[in-house]
């Protein structure tokens, strides 16, 4: 099967100007795209798409109780949508209350200064004001020791948007003694907004940062380093342009320009990484310029084509999910990859074939490589206020990137000039610091097997502590007013956010069997330590009975997420145990119960999103390698590798292990949604690695039909870009960890785990273990599979390519292994 990779990075080389018109023409469109509609675009709702139980439970409520309103769902006589905030004012320090005169006063000139924020804004005809009449209409609640007064204030749906100017007006009364915060869905939603445009600007930051210093110690070279970059960066612009296409079709949100900017960074960079250095190796050997260009789409080209496709296809495992944060995240991901494979194969080829040679050009020597990385955390501390984690997080970084380095260099095969070792007087010399690490795995394949096998599962173990829910207001900040405001309401008032549990009984409420199940079903929850007294509503005429239950703390917490599954689980069969089941039908509904919901049908669909990436990968591989064993053995290690990650997320999120030295939020629960997407994504990019290193043991097995010495040779060829690039998929995971949000926190490390995992205990251990043990085996292929087409993503090799020599392994490990 032919791709035609070849011809699409040949008319990319040979016309390189109508090229880079075309992407400057798509990025001028990203960019109109962006400002005109990326905003409506990501303005989606979150939570699943079908109808579950909690939200059959506001359902009933509204129509039944909306209805006897005489509402009848928005009626006429509702207006526009509202939403409720909570305001609280407090002089703790000052010694003075709700009464006082300084204190009432203070509350008035707050609700003063709220009017003349929202008069001062420029409004269109159709806006509607931020806050539905003034703050003195409001009747406020005074906590029990006198000190704090609680106000609910409505905000217009359609405008909570406009939240911060509210917000700025809470932050500028905060002062000389008194305090006052705002708490709320809009002002909490504004808040994470803030911190995720944040958190992209310090991934990025710190992304592009280390991945440049990388780059240029990988090729040597200024202008090399820079242009895997670049094509990074359309990458995430053209599919943010697409994005705003996409989500007025589709319900997107907030976080998946983080999402794009995160994976865009990765994969561009990686895609943008392989293909480049195999044209710098294929110039080495005495190619021309042009007939580089093919080779190396030919090889390198057509592995990226696979790993993208691959990729791709294990991120529509997440679409299958009816869960919406499920399916923006995978939309973003599936974009950026698409476009990064399209910029490597076009875009690529034609910057190559402007500059040629000079792709090479600009030397850059480890110490001033080095230095200008040290230069530039400084400044970067200095003027962004990067946090001590973050300098002790690059530092490490630089000091595998030195040690590596060093060991390159002063090894056997010669001196070199970066990571890379391009200018090799003896690219297949057997010699050097990853041949003699291959070697002596090879040597003892099975207690090299055995050890990373053992390695993996234990890590993979931790995995069963898995806890799930979702991130909530308590693992904000401790400093933002939010996170503040959401505590003393917790202390003054017992709940930290109007979320309550909304228990429904749809039935014949008025019969006294059932209205003695309520009775009994009030008592157990003003009993229960997860709920407070609850408010209850009973119309039988309507035949709906609502209790409306505070939660004490965060409402999203695993204690409030297990306070609602007791109640379903347990209270309510307790008070309706003599009812019979036909003649009721009771619901649990509410924020909370959402989360839960979200939960469950999470874990019901793990194991389809499992089947379908997993049958789906063994088909690629099966179709790439032929070799059924190769396919079932790469997944295998590919589920450790994960496994593994997910074990080290629980350790060191949930259990707190090195927590405090990583500068991370510990948390009682991890993202529900994070196993599935850290899958689907790790599925995809791990097999990146896999790709581009058994391609190149397979073009060596064609030719010469050693396996040992060709597993040797395609571990040698590749370890150092390999390793290069999983650095810099470490080093754009780990700047996204290293923001504020605890699940990019989490979804960041866990990235970045998994990839140095699969880069060096599976590279390095578990690859030429399997792979010496199996020997011939590894590529048995059965007669009655013929018929499968080959795609070949090993490409051909170009005649005027001299033909290497196929040398044996030195060492113990050759005796005996190809006879």
């Amino acid at each position: 099967m032919n791709l035609s990779v070849e011809k699409i990075a040949g008319f990319s080389g040979r016309r390189p100007w109508w090229t880079l018109l075309g992407w400057a023409l798509v990025l001028v469109a990203a960019g109109v795209l962006a400002n005109t509609l990326l905003a409506s675009a990501l303005d989606g709702e979150q939570g699943p798409t079908g109808v579950l139980e909690y939200k059959r439970a506001q359902n009933l409520i509204n129509d039944r109780f909306g209805e006897l309103d005489g509402d009848d769902q928005q009626g006429a006589d509702e207006g526009p949508a509202t939403s409720s905030e909570f305001v609280l004012i407090v002089a703790e320090d000052l010694g003075i209350g709700p009464g006082d005169p300084a204190f009432d006063q203070r509350v008035t000139e707050f609700g003063d200064a709220l009017a003349e924020a929202q008069a001062a804004e420029v409004l269109e005809e159709d806006d509607l004001p931020l806050m539905v009449g003034h703050f003195r209409d409001y009747e406020g609640r005074v906590s029990d020791d006198g000190t704090t007064l609680l106000t609910s204030i409505d905000i217009y749906e359609a405008s909570d948007g406009r939240i911060a100017t509210l917000l700025e007006v809470t932050e500028e009364f905060t002062a000389d003694g008194f305090e006052v915060y705002m708490v709320g869905n809009a002002s909490i939603n504004h808040v994470f907004s803030e911190l995720a445009e944040s958190d992209l600007v310090t991934g990025e930051t710190i992304g592009v940062g280390i991945a440049i210093v990388i780059l240029a110690l990988v090729f040597g070279a200024v202008v090399s380093a820079f242009i895997p970059i670049i094509l990074a960066i359309v990458s995430i612009f053209a599919a943010i342009g697409l994005t705003a296409i996409v989500g007025q079709f589709m319900e997107l949100n907030e976080f998946v320009p983080n999402i794009i900017s995160m994976m865009g960074l990765a994969v561009g960079i990686d895609y943008s990484l392989f293909i480049l250095s195999r044209y710098r190796e294929e110039r080495d050997r005495g190619l021309e310029k042009q007939q580089a260009i093919e080779a190396s789409a030919g090889s390198a080209g057509r592995a990226v084509v696979f790993s993208g496709t691959t990729v791709v296809l294990a991120l529509l495992g997440l679409l299958i999910i009816p869960e919406r944060t499920f399916q923006a995240f995978g939309i973003g991901a599936i974009l950026v990859v698409f476009v990064a494979v399209l910029t490597g194969i076009t875009l690529l080829p034609a910057m190559i074939g402007i500059l040629g040679d000079r792709v090479s050009a600009v030397r850059a020597p480890l110490p001033l490589t080095l230095g200008l990385f040290v230069v530039g955390a400084v400044i970067l501390s200095l003027t962004v206020g990067f946090g001590p984690e973050i300098i002790i997080v690059s530092a490490g970084v630089m000091a595998i990137l030195v040690v590596l380095t060093l060991l390159r260099r002063f090894s056997k095969s010669g001196r070199s000039f970066g990571l890379g070792g391009d200018r090799v007087a003896d690219p297949d010399a057997q010699t050097g610091f990853w041949n003699a690490i291959t070697i002596a795995v090879m040597r003892r394949p099975w207690v090299s097997l055995i050890a990373a096998t053992t390695i993996l599962l234990v890590l993979s173990y931790f995995y069963f502590d898995l806890k799930k829910g979702t991130s909530g207001i308590s693992v904000l900040p401790d400093e933002l007013p939010a996170k503040k405001g959401f505590e003393l309401l917790d202390d003054k008032f017992g709940f930290g956010s109007d979320a309550p549990a909304l228990i429904v009984i749809d039935g014949d409420v008025g019969s006294p069997l059932i209205a003695g199940a309520l009775t009994k079903l009030e008592g157990l929850i003003t009993d229960d330590e997860g709920l407070q007294a609850p408010e209850i509503r009973i119309e039988p005429s309507v035949r709906l009975a609502r209790f409306s239950a505070p939660i004490p703390g965060d409402p999203q917490n695993q204690t409030a997420l297990t306070t609602i599954r007791r109640l379903r689980e347990d209270l309510i069969p307790a008070a309706f145990a003599d009812v019979p089941e036909s003649s009721y039908e009771a619901l649990v509904g509410g924020s909370t119960a959402e989360v839960v919901d979200s939960v469950k049908i999470t874990d019901q669909y793990l194991p389809i999103v499992f089947a379908a990436v997993l049958s789906l990968s063994f088909v690629l591989l099966l179709f790439a390698f032929r070799s059924i064993v190769i396919s079932i053995a790469s997944i295998i290690m590919n589920l450790l590798s994960v496994g593994a990650a997910y074990g080290l997320v629980v350790l060191v999120f949930q259990k707190g292990f090195l927590i405090d030295l990583f500068g991370f939020k510990q948390v009682d629960q991890i993202e529900f949604w994070l196993p599935l997407f850290m899958f689907s994504i790790l599925f995809g990019l791990s097999m990146d690695y896999h790709v581009f290193m058994l391609s190149r043991i397979k073009e060596r097995y064609d030719e010469t039909g050693l396996a040992a010495e060709s597993v040797a040779f395609g571990l040698r060829r590749t370890a150092s870009i390999i390793t290069g690039a999983a650095l810099i998929m470490v080093a754009v995971f780990g700047g996204f960890a290293l923001g504020d949000i605890a699940f990019f926190q989490s979804m960041g490390f866990g990235l970045g785990a998994a990839v140095l995992l699969d880069a060096t205990v599976v590279r390095s251990m578990l690859v030429p273990s399997v792979m010496r043990i199996l020997g011939d085996k590894a590529w048995y292929f059965p007669s009655w599979l013929e018929w499968m087409p080959n795609i070949s993503i090993e490409g051909r090799k170009p005649v005027e390519e001299s033909v290497e020599s196929a040398g044996p392994v030195t060492g113990p490990v050759r005796a005996g292994a190809d006879d």
